[in-house]
């Protein structure tokens, strides 16, 4: 488990500095953020009005995001604007724990629900649970209404602290 967290978060500490800083924020309730640019693709999971993500590319009608996954995805222009942020963290040390352990949880819910799912087909699996683990994520941190870009800075705190 705690291979795959570092990986991801390396992944995202890795390419992130190669895109410009800008983020999007989330104007509409429920935007879709989606596996590909086009509406009928898979929905991954749901954002809330005022999340906030990482800006990588665009495309067409569709703004590119990377996510907890590690992979790219998808939100339709029309349900955010760009925006400017500045990444803070929780000042509870006690909070960004008990979020890093939550987001820990759900890394370990997903990959059970796509053991279920998928127990033979091993790319299907993969795929299900990198998706799920962007929904849980994502949850996770709209619980403690939390931003979305703050989670590579949790997770390596929780790392180094060593708090799993």
């Amino acid at each position: 488990m705690k291979k795959k967290v570092v990986l991801s978060v390396l992944l995202y500490i890795i390419i992130m500095p190669l895109f410009g800083q800008n983020y999007i924020q989330i104007i509409k309730y429920d935007a879709n953020i989606r596996l590909k640019p086009s509406s009928s693709s898979v929905v991954i999971t749901q954002a809330l009005n005022g999340n906030i993500f990482k800006l990588i590319n665009e495309k067409d009608a569709w703004f590119e995001i990377l996510i907890f996954s590690g992979e790219y995805r998808y939100i339709h222009k029309s349900l955010c604007k760009k925006t400017d942020y500045v990444i803070s963290l929780p000042e509870s040390e006690q909070l960004r724990k008990t979020v890093f352990l939550e987001l820990l949880n759900g890394e370990d819910k997903a990959q059970r629900v796509a053991d279920k799912n998928y127990p033979n087909d091993i790319y299907k699996n993969i795929d299900y649970a990198r998706s799920l683990n962007d929904k849980y994520k994502l949850d996770v941190l709209n619980k403690f209404g939390l931003q979305p870009p703050i989670y590579s800075k949790i997770i390596l705190e929780g790392i180094k602290k060593k708090w799993n």
